[in-house]
């Protein structure tokens, strides 16, 4: 029997890319005033400063997190579902266009910014197309799509973990950021490996605890930024992958041992690089 294969709607596709790469030039030519939002946490000052950068990026965040809703809502398998069961379908869309975003607002103007700007155009539109078809597990291109997505996940978790570590905030501001961002994606890893919603939540809260805490930690550790988001993601992806393992009861001692092996290897990369 031959597997059937969806596609979303070319149209609403490309409104909505058009709509992201428009928010991406606006947030390059728009100068809006930055306004510094703080409080005061146990005796000491905790702040953030939002530009207009940072505001447009949060923008095309939610506007690429709306329209992968609609997207996956036009899906023909998800007649009569809720209105929040496609919640999980916004975290990679969101997540890529932020990465994506920031990594532009630090492109300098010429050919290189509007390579970029064209290479972001497709990366988006992959990711939405790999959110649809992964709805349907009987989909002929399931399996590619879950690849890739999985693959994502890893990548994003790298380059926001660089973005962090650029922005020098305090200590509570980066790990709290960097513990959402890994609880988020780690969430959305467990869900596509077909995990009970209840406990990929209870897992992917306790990575996002790990990583805030390797985070906080490295606040404090004098090395380079290349180091520093090395060894944040040595731990999210141990304690992704040893979660994602222990939900799908495949958890033995082999992979035990490989795991250790892969954290070792990744502990030792970092710790080289930090001494050069």
């Amino acid at each position: 029997m031959q597997r059937p294969r969806h596609f979303p709607s070319l149209d609403r596709l490309s409104v909505l890319t058009a709509v992201i790469l428009l928010a991406y030039a606006l947030a390059r030519a728009l100068d809006l005033p930055t306004r510094a939002v703080g409080t005061t946490l146990f005796g000491s000052a905790v702040g953030i400063e939002l530009n207009g950068p940072v505001l447009m990026l949060l923008l095309v965040a939610a506007l690429i997190s709306a329209g992968a809703d609609a997207l996956i809502r036009s899906h023909p398998r998800l007649e009569g579902w809720t209105r929040y069961a496609t919640a999980i379908h916004w975290i990679l869309p969101g997540a890529t266009a932020l990465a994506l975003g920031s990594v532009l607002n630090r492109t300098p103007d010429g050919p290189l910014w509007w390579l970029g700007l064209g290479l972001s155009a497709v990366a988006l539109i992959a990711v939405l197309v790999a959110e649809y078809t992964v709805v349907d597990r009987a989909d002929a291109a399931w399996d590619l799509a879950a690849l890739g997505l999985t693959a994502l996940t890893f990548a994003l978790a790298l380059v926001l973990f660089a973005l962090l570590h650029s922005l020098s905030a305090r200590a509570l501001i980066s790990a709290s950021a960097a513990g959402l961002f890994a609880a988020a994606l780690a969430l959305r890893l467990f869900v596509l490996k077909d995990a009970a919603p209840g406990e990929a939540a209870l897992y992917a809260a306790v990575v996002g605890l790990i990583t805030a805490e390797a985070v906080w930690a490295l606040n404090y550790w004098r090395v380079s930024a290349s180091s520093a988001t090395l060894l944040a993601l040595v731990p999210f992806y141990l304690s992704a992958g040893i979660a994602q393992q222990q939900l799908a009861g495949r958890l033995n001692r082999r992979l035990w041992i490989e795991y250790a092996v892969v954290g070792a290897l990744g502990l030792a990369v970092a710790l080289l690089n930090s001494l050069r």
